[in-house]
C-alpha cells in the first residue's frame, strides 16, 4: 500500500493506493463512518485481480483535515472529487462508493460525467431520507450531532468526529440523488447497484426506492446481496467483491 496527500481545492486529501502501478484504476469513496473497516475488504482482492485501488479518507476522516460545514454540501464534494481524480491522473475513473460514498458518486457522475467511466454503488444512491416512515423533516444538524454523541457514549466509534459526520449526513439529506438521475441516464455511464436485503421488514421501502431509481437510471443493473443489511461489505463482503470483480471484467 502507498499513502500520500493530494492537494485539491485548497485542502489536503489522504489517498491510500493498493495494487501495481500498471493496474486499471478504481476509485473508492467510503461511507459515513469512514473506510477503515471497508477498504480492507475491497483492496486485497481488487489488487490481486490486477486493479489499482485509490481509496480516500474523505475530508475530516482519517488523516484528511476537515472542511467548514458548508464544504460538505454534496455538490461541492462532487466538485472536489472531480478535481481529485483529475489531479491523480485517473479520470475518467471507475467509481465505487458505499452509502454516503455512493451518493457522492451519483452527484459526481451526474454533474461531471467526463470524470466517471462507470459507477458502482454499494447500497447507496437510491434511498432518500423521506423514504423512511419515521423521518422527521424538522431534524437538523444539532439533532444529528446529539444522536451521534449518544452513540459514541454507547461505545460506537468512527473515522471522524461526530461534528464531521453530522455535517456530512445532514448535507447529504439536503441534496438527495433523484434530481441527478436524468443527467446520469443521459450520460449512459454504466451503473451497478448492489443493494441490501435485510431486514425483511424494510423491503417495501427499498422496493419503492429501487423502482424510482431504475426508472430514473434505466441503464443501471440492480443486484440484491443475500444476508446483507445496509452494511453490505461487513455482512457479505465476499459476494460483494465477487460481483464487483465480474462487473469490472465486463467493463473491460
Amino acid at each position: 500500500m502507498e499513502v500520500g496527500d493530494v492537494e485539491v481545492q485548497g485542502t489536503q486529501v489522504r489517498v491510500h493506493t493498493y495494487g501495481d502501478a500498471t493496474g486499471k484504476p478504481v476509485f473508492y469513496w467510503h461511507g459515513g463512518g469512514g473506510g477503515s473497516e471497508e477498504t480492507p475488504v475491497l483492496a486485497p482482492p481488487l489488487a490481486a485481480a490486477g486493479y489499482r485501488l485509490f481509496a480516500v479518507d474523505a475530508p475530516g476522516y482519517g488523516a484528511s483535515p476537515a472542511l467548514e460545514a458548508e464544504g460538505y454540501a454534496t455538490p461541492k464534494l462532487a466538485e472536489l472529487a472531480t478535481g481529485l481524480v483529475k489531479t491523480l491522473g485517473i479520470a475518467p475513473v471507475i467509481w465505487i462508493g458505499f452509502s454516503w460514498g455512493a451518493s457522492v458518486g451519483v452527484h459526481t457522475a451526474g454533474r461531471f460525467p467526463a470524470a466517471i467511466r462507470a459507477l458502482g454503488l454499494l447500497d447507496g444512491g437510491y434511498l432518500i431520507a423521506a423514504d423512511d416512515p419515521d423521518y422527521d423533516a424538522e431534524t437538523d444538524y444539532e439533532d444529528e450531532l446529539e444522536e451521534l454523541r449518544r452513540s459514541a457514549e454507547r461505545g460506537e466509534s468512527w473515522d471522524a468526529p461526530p461534528e464531521v459526520i453530522g455535517a456530512a449526513m445532514v448535507a447529504s439529506r439536503l441534496a438527495p440523488c433523484p434530481p441527478l438521475y436524468p443527467a446520469l441516464a443521459e450520460s449512459r455511464v454504466p451503473v451497478l447497484l448492489l443493494r441490501a436485503t435485510q431486514p425483511p421488514e424494510l423491503e417495501p421501502v427499498r422496493r419503492a426506492a429501487l423502482a424510482r431509481f431504475q426508472a430514473g437510471v434505466p441503464q443501471a443493473r440492480i443486484v440484491p446481496i443475500p444476508k446483507a443489511t445496509h452494511g453490505v461489505l461487513g455482512d457479505n463482503g465476499r459476494e460483494v467483491v465477487r460481483l464487483l470483480l465480474d462487473w469490472l471484467e465486463d467493463l473491460g
